[in-house]
């Protein structure tokens, strides 16, 4: 009884298994994002979507290198053992570059009056993003610290844009 339970837990509530066959799946067709070198003002959504393109790219490129590397004897003790930070990082990072692409394709084609407040969501969301995984960001090289503090002061000043705006964005996902 208690290993279907764990089964059942496992199938219906982790999303770590999950990510994990989200990041399989990827790995398995995984082709380099086109990016762009980033700009000394990273606090625009076109910067913000290449940083996270970047992060997918070198999670997935360094997991096929760990991967090839460990052969087919160590396959799985690097995947369940050694790697599964990484999974779990390329797995998310992919998901979120799909979310901001989808998001952006979304703002571009609006053209009514709520364009201006999707696209301070956009923004807010991939600032949120790009905080969240400053340490990555830094630790690479890939931005600076003064960056990662534009990253932040663009994360405070959507936050006081959308503040007064909470309520009516709440409820216009209960009319959809």
């Amino acid at each position: 009884f208690i290993g279907l339970a764990h089964a059942a837990m496992t199938a219906e509530g982790d999303n770590s298994v999950l990510i994990q066959k989200v990041a399989k799946e990827r790995l398995g067709m995984f082709k380099p994002q086109a990016v762009t070198p980033v700009s000394e003002n990273i606090a625009t959504t076109d910067q913000l979507i290449n940083l996270i393109k970047i992060r997918e790219n070198a999670l997935f490129t360094g997991l096929s290198k760990a991967l090839k590397a460990a052969g087919r004897a160590g396959l799985f003790e690097t995947w369940m053992l050694q790697q599964n930070e990484s999974i779990q990082s390329a797995g998310r990072t992919y998901g979120e570059r799909i979310v901001a692409d989808e998001f952006k394709s979304v703002v571009d084609s609006s053209e009514d009056s709520t364009k201006e407040v999707l696209q301070d969501l956009l923004d807010l969301h991939l600032c949120s993003y790009v905080k969240d995984n400053a340490a990555w960001f830094l630790t690479q090289e890939i931005i600076s610290p003064d960056q990662a503090k534009q990253v932040t002061a663009e994360f405070d000043r959507l936050c006081r844009i959308l503040t007064p705006q909470a309520l009516n964005l709440v409820e216009s996902f209960c009319n959809i």
